[in-house]
Parts: C-alpha cells; structure tokens; sequence
C-alpha cells in the first residue's frame, strides 16, 4: 500500500462522518448481493427485515435523539433505574411490535423479525449512550464493522447456491445479535452506573414522548409504502421496489451526518451556516443518485427479474431530495426548540402516507406508490420551510440530535 493511500485509509478511520458512510456502504452492498436471490425469495427477505426496522423505530422510543438533547451531565449524573428501566424496555416492546408488522404484511417471517427487532433494539441501548458521551467515531466504527459481516455471510451463500430466504434472514440475524453484544461491551457501564442512582424528581418523560412522537410518525412515511405493497402487490413486487429504495436511501447519507451537525450548531451565525449545509448535501444526494441509477441499471442487465428498479430509481432520486431538504430543515427547526412542530408536521405527513399508499399500492402498484412518496416528501420539506421560515430564533440550550427514523445502519437487506 502506498503512503499517500495508507494516509487516506488512516483518514477515513478516524472520521465518524467516513465510518457512517461505510456502515451504509456495506449495507448497499448487502443489498445488491441480496438481488442473488430470487424475487419471491428476496420478498421474503425485504418483508421480514422492513418489519424488524419499523418494530425497532416505532418501539425504540429515538433514544439516540432523546439521550443527545438531554445531554452528557443527564446521562452520567441524573438519570437512574426508572430512566435504564424505560430504556431496556424498548427491546419486547419493539419485539412485539416487529411480530405485529410481520404478520401484518403476510410475506414476512414474524419469529426472525420479531428477535431480530429485539437486537437491533439492543444494541441502539449502548449506542444512544455513547453518542451521548461524544463518542461518535467509536459507535460509528462498530456499526460499520458489522455493517460489513452480512455481505461476507451473503458471499458464502451465494458460493453455496443457498437460495432459501430463511437462511439469509439466519446470517442477518447473527450480525445484530453480535453488534448488540459487542456495543454493550464498550458503551455499556454507563448504563450500568444508572442502575446504582436513584431515579430523578423530573424524569422528563414529556419531552422523550413528544421527540418520540415525530420520529413515529416519520417511520410510517419511511416504510408503510413496503408494507402495502407486500400485502397487496405480493413479494416479487416488494422486492423490486425495496431495491430500488434502499439504492436511492444510500443517496441521504450525506442528510443524516449533516443534520447531525445542524442540531448541535447553536454559535453564532448558525443560520447563514444552514445555507451553506443544505447546498452541499443536496450535492452529494444528487451525485450519488446518478452513480445509484447507474448501478440499477446494470443490476437490470445482469440479473433476471429486477430491470423495474432503474425506473422505480428515476422516480425516487427526487424523493432523495426532498429527504434531504426535510430532514436538515427539521433538524433546524428542533435546535429552536420546534420539536412540538416537527412533530405536527410529521404526524399530518404519516396520515397522509398511511392513505396514500393503502389506496394507491392495489391499483397502481410499486411506480404509483413511488410517486405518491415523492409528493408526500416534497409536502413535507416544503412546510417544514414555511414553518421554519416564519419562526423567530431564540438561543436554546439543550442540543438534540438527529431524527431516528432514518433506518439504523445493520438492518441490512
């Protein structure tokens, strides 16, 4: 290896932006592999996996987000055994909820989504903790080393012509048990350090429900799409379409990081920073989404059964625009104190989804649900903007953090 590469590489391994980025790197590699397996098969797949995620987003009540707002001083001096109770209890109820979403679509395995739910769930524990304590490069480092285990387990699968979805689901499933364990093990004593403080006078419990309560939301414009259309367009469908999705999310990377960055900016002169923010995102959502659509246009030519995606993908690149726009403006709108409006905005944009794609996933299949995503984003940043707009900036003093609706890196597909 060359110096000026071994220096790149050294770069990119001490950079929590670079370590996200090739968490979900592996993630999109995961889910090309994935395309080995046949349409019905990868349904089952997608089903199992998406009902796994939205368990865990609407059960794990956004501890990152909730953890990082309340700050290091709450998490390593005022937090006690009722907070760690109310932490822990996010792995059975994201468990039930998982089981619930499973049978819901009819195409998923409710037994794998269930547990595999509960680990992500786990593992988000200790992960919450230390993002919290600041280190960002050190969960984002273990997130993308395990983000890299799935594609290796899928190689060996695909070596052995294993084309049961089941045993995919097997080695996704171990990723997420041994990233929970591993992420305990390094992040974990603070945790237990709660267990020995008394519980505090005011727990706080409104404001984790209300950031909570847009997150939720969010999932079901996130996700609901896969769902109905795994129940009514059947797996061969959802599995063209969750192809092309999960493409064009990669595209978002850049929103995610930079909403990050955006929530925790309250110096001064954090509005003409917004700007700046926003155009460099949509510059790299815009040319990933090009090399995106390379890449599922080659899938089409080498593979029998998805040549859909690249035009379910020409539709979405627009989607991955208005993600982008939305989640750095809301993430704006919370570091002033909006967390009550994203949470209306979000909640009116979920109702809207929850409709949208019931009707339109029977009639019009996987292309008429991919628009109405794209309408139903596009409504979204744009009032996020208006409300954001015409908010007065007050200095805060708590710093929340991203939106934790945006699938966790592991839950790869």
């Amino acid at each position: 290896m060359t110096r000026p590469l071994r220096g790149s590489v050294r770069q990119a391994a001490g950079s929590a932006t670079m370590m996200y980025l090739s968490a979900l790197a592996m993630s999109g590699v995961a889910i090309l592999l994935s395309v080995a397996l046949p349409p019905a098969e990868r349904g089952l797949l997608v089903a199992t996996t998406t009902s796994a995620t939205i368990g865990v987003a609407v059960g794990g009540l956004s501890l990152e987000t909730f953890l990082l707002a309340q700050g290091r001083q709450w998490l390593d001096e005022t937090a006690g055994r009722r907070s760690l109770a109310i932490y822990t209890g996010t792995v059975p109820l994201t468990a039930t909820l998982a089981w619930i979403f499973a049978r819901y679509s009819e195409e998923a395995n409710p037994g794998i989504a269930a547990v595999g739910a509960a680990c992500i769930a786990a593992s988000n524990i200790p992960a919450a903790a230390g993002l919290t304590l600041g280190q960002f490069l050190s969960v984002y480092r273990y997130r993308a080393a395990f983000a890299a285990i799935a594609p290796a387990l899928y190689l060996v699968l695909i070596v052995a012509a294993v084309e049961d979805a089941e045993l995919w689901l097997l080695a996704w499933l171990g990723c997420q048990a041994l990233m929970a364990v591993a992420l305990w093990t390094k992040h974990g004593l603070s945790l237990v350090r709660m267990a020995r403080r008394p519980t505090p006078e005011q727990e706080r419990l409104a404001r984790l429900g209300l950031t909570h309560a847009g997150a939720v939301a969010q999932v079901f414009t996130y996700r609901f799409d896969q769902l109905a259309l795994a129940r009514h367009q059947g797996p061969d469908v959802l599995a063209v379409y969750s192809l092309a999705v999960a493409a064009i999310e990669f595209t978002q990377a850049g929103a995610v990081v930079a909403a990050q960055r955006t929530l925790g900016d309250h110096a001064d002169g954090s509005a003409q920073r917004l700007q700046g923010v926003l155009r460099r995102a949509l510059y790299l959502a815009v040319g990933m989404g090009l090399l995106v659509l390379v890449g599922l246009a080659a899938i089409g030519v080498l593979t029998s059964g998805y040549e859909a995606a690249l035009l379910l993908g020409l539709i979405l690149v627009a989607r991955s625009v208005a993600v982008t726009f939305g989640k750095i403006l809301s993430a704006r709108l919370v570091n002033l104190g909006g967390e009550r409006a994203t949470a209306v905005i979000a909640a009116g944009t979920a109702l809207a989804a929850v409709v949208g794609y019931s009707l339109t996933a029977p009639e019009f299949g996987a292309a008429g649900v991919a628009v109405i995503s794209v309408v139903l984003f596009a409504l979204h940043s744009t009032v996020t903007a208006v409300v954001l707009r015409k908010r007065s900036e007050p200095q805060v003093t708590a710093a929340p953090q991203a939106d934790s609706s945006e699938p966790k890196v592991g839950n790869v597909v």
